[in-house]
């Protein structure tokens, strides 16, 4: 559905799901076992470490995007000298 995305905003290109199944022990069939529920607190517990890396990663997307923003600008000879400086650093010869 087109009409939820915010003009502007950048799309994930893929997106991983986890299937929680309900596995339910022999003899009762409306509980969940114990491992099962402590697994179910385990990934719900991993929920902050999730945000503050997905914070982490649009801040480094957005770094990403104000270069490559400035890179556009630069001029030929700008550019230029900015290859042959890397160069140098790199230990490669300048032209």
């Amino acid at each position: 559905m087109r009409g939820d995305h915010q003009p502007g905003a950048t799309r994930l290109g893929s997106v991983e799901v986890m299937t929680v199944a309900k596995k339910q022990p022999v003899g009762d069939p409306d509980r969940r076992s114990l491992a099962e529920i402590a697994r179910l607190f385990d990934v719900v517990g991993r929920e902050a470490e999730v945000i503050r890396q997905i914070d982490g990663s649009v801040a480094h997307l957005h770094q990403v995007q104000q270069a490559k923003a400035a890179l556009r600008d630069l001029t030929a000879a700008e550019l230029r000298a900015a290859i042959d400086y890397r160069r140098a650093g790199l230990g490669g010869e300048t032209a």
